[in-house]
């Protein structure tokens, strides 16, 4: 009978045991109705640590309103209210079922003349969503983009979509919250969709992770941009930046005269494709490329001086090799002539570069040794005082 006794009484103490959970949950709404919003979050609080209520979907709707009404009475200042409402109802919808689902989704409704003004509907996580972009608009048309940055992200918890990453991506960038920034754009570009500011945000993605020395990631983000847009010549630009930051040149080189193959190739196709090929020592190739420059545009400088230095660079290594030769005087004098020739073609070339930049110290120094090749000791005195000149202003 004792034992009896014993397991009835015991039985009885987890009986009420989870009665007084339950009581606490109680507690907890009726001090979220009365306004109590500290005792409501610290009952909710108990509640959820225990076991007998913690699987309540009510617990966590409790918390989240007390939470959201917090944040409305902070005036839409207090974040970390906004965020723990959001928390509050996303385990209220992780422990809940379909109905729980469709009671905290349900959307609110206000005044049309006044959209402060609350007039019913639903009263959860909507409601809050609907606040945080209200605050949100508020703030960016505001320029307090920090705040912009916040709200916007805790809204995006609610209902991600690309629009409202890239806002947050905007808003953080306009605060100076570049790794937020890129974090948020990072987002845009995963959705995978059409956007009107999708090419702003791969843009922006390509250039923090150069900045950062990150080039394979930017590569594959470049190499990802031009998948989605295989019109725009940017992000082929931006691919070859990168395999020359990365000090691949040969690939890129390879880039470029893809463009040139399928007939996009601007002018600055042309340079760039000339530029690297000088400094990969491919004479040849780099003449060709640069002409080809200086066909769209005969005044373009960049152009002008790489078609002048391989020119010249060509009669240099030609003149180099007729110094060498002993005991065979015509071999000599046919490359030497071969080299005059080229510094010749070279002349001009940097005399127009002079001409658009008189100070342009890495024209004048070829040029000197170019009139003195060719037997014109004043214009190549004159070039000399002028370098003096120059470098002594701080040229190089």
């Amino acid at each position: 009978m004792k034992r009896l006794i014993f397991t009835i009484a015991a039985s009885l103490f987890v009986v009420m045991g989870a009665y007084a959970q339950k009581k606490v949950l109680k507690e907890a709404t009726k001090a979220l109705r009365k306004g109590e919003l500290t005792e409501a979050i610290s009952l909710a609080k108990q509640a959820a640590q225990d076991s007998e209520t913690e699987q309540d979907p009510d617990t966590y709707i409790t918390l989240g309103q007390a939470y959201l009404e917090t944040f409305v009475n902070s005036e839409f200042k207090d974040f970390d209210a906004a965020n723990n409402s959001y928390e509050a109802y996303a385990k209220a919808l992780e422990v809940g079922d379909d109905k729980t689902e469709e009671s905290i989704m349900e959307p609110p409704f206000f005044n049309p003349q006044d959209p402060s003004v609350y007039m019913g509907g639903g009263k959860d996580l909507a409601l809050l969503e609907y606040y945080l972009i209200i605050q949100f608009n508020d703030r960016l048309q505001n320029n307090d983009f920090e705040a912009a940055f916040k709200l916007g992200t805790i809204s995006a918890k609610i209902n991600p979509n690309i629009e409202k990453a890239f806002f947050a991506g905007y808003a953080a960038d306009n605060a100076d919250m570049k790794k937020e920034a890129y974090e948020a754009f990072k987002v845009v570009i995963d959705f995978n969709e059409p956007y009107d500011n999708l090419e702003y945000a791969l843009n922006y993605v390509i250039q923090y992770e150069k900045n950062e020395e990150d080039y394979e990631a930017a590569l594959k983000t470049a190499r990802k941009g031009q998948e989605m847009y295989p019109e725009a010549k940017v992000f082929k630009d931006w691919e070859v930046d990168l395999l020359i930051q990365s000090d691949r040149m040969d690939e890129a080189i390879s880039g470029l005269q893809e463009l040139v193959d399928e007939g996009k190739a601007d002018k600055v196709t042309y340079y760039t494709l000339g530029y690297l090929q000088w400094n990969n020592e491919q004479l040849d190739q780099a003449e060709k490329s640069a002409k080809k420059a200086l066909e769209l545009d005969p005044e373009y400088i960049e152009a002008l001086y790489v078609a002048g230095s391989v020119i010249f660079n060509q009669g240099a290594e030609t003149m180099k090799e007729a110094n060498e030769i002993t005991g065979d005087n015509n071999k000599y004098e046919d490359l030497r002539e071969k080299a005059l020739v080229k510094f010749r073609e070279a002349m001009p070339i940097f005399e127009k570069c002079i001409a658009a930049n008189p100070d342009d110290i890495y024209s004048l120094r070829p040029l000197s040794t170019i009139y003195d090749q060719l037997a014109m000791p004043d214009k190549r005195d004159k070039i000399l005082d002028h370098i003096d000149k120059v470098e002594g202003m701080g040229g190089q």
